[in-house]
């Protein structure tokens, strides 16, 4: 467990939270320093609100790069817990940071995917994906980047919608026949084409068919936003 820790000790990137130093005053405690945010979760943001397309748009492109350099490093780091009360929406309301790293359970399960498998699925029931709710071949729970990325268009849903994704399911059961019988839920009406496309690319059913992290940043949700800030400070430098 505390090499796990030293291995999130060494995580560097501006939307992922610093985990600073680890150390073990006594031979069963083990303390964690952590960076201090100021701000609040992203549940808390939205507050049962939809979220503009240009916020959401924002939000899940920091996102992205955060589970790009996650999923990119060797072995890759699996977070398991993807939603929206473990994104912190800094003071300024533009940065977000990815928080909560599974510290209350065994760190080494969390750290790649090749031990990330269990035999019952942790994390948050309305962002679980398909196939860590019984849909898989194996006796244990597969945890993987494609996991992750489920979740991430699970959160996406709630930006747009302003409420969790599978609301009323009670239990995992129900959870899977949900998902079974509809696939994701729709995102409501009046969202553009290319945030519905987005969405559908993070929370196909089979994982094989979610794009990666990488894949998801070139998407045209994500790009022409980049386009409308350049033109938007192109505008602004030539009134100046």
């Amino acid at each position: 467990a505390i090499e796990s820790e030293r291995n999130l000790c060494r995580l560097r990137h501006p939307n992922i939270v610093r985990f600073l130093h680890i150390a073990q005053p006594e031979l069963a405690t083990v303390v964690v320093f952590m960076e201090l945010l100021d701000g609040r979760s992203l549940e808390r943001f939205i507050d049962n609100k939809p979220l503009d397309e240009l916020t959401i748009r924002d939000f899940s492109e920091q996102i992205c790069r955060a589970l790009l350099y996650l999923h990119s490093r060797q072995p890759p780091v699996i977070h398991r817990d993807i939603n929206c009360l473990n994104i912190i929406v800094c003071s300024d309301n533009t940065q977000i940071k990815l928080i909560d790293f599974g510290l209350s359970i065994k760190l080494e399960q969390s750290v790649s995917h090749i031990s990330a498998s269990t035999k019952s699925p942790k994390g948050t029931l309305n962002f679980m994906a398909p196939e860590l709710l019984g849909a898989g071949e194996s006796d244990s729970v597969q945890y993987s980047r494609e996991s992750d990325i489920w979740a991430f268009g699970c959160l996406i849903f709630q930006m747009a919608s302003g409420g969790r994704p599978f609301a009323n399911a009670k239990s995992l059961l129900e959870m899977a026949q949900l998902i079974d019988r509809r696939g994701a839920p729709a995102l409501p009406d009046g969202r553009s084409a290319e945030l519905r496309d987005f969405y559908s690319r993070c929370t196909a059913k089979d994982c094989r068919k979610r794009r990666s992290a990488e894949e998801l940043l070139e998407h045209e949700f994500l790009r022409g936003g980049k386009l409308k800030k350049g033109f938007l400070s192109s505008l602004l430098a030539a009134r100046k």
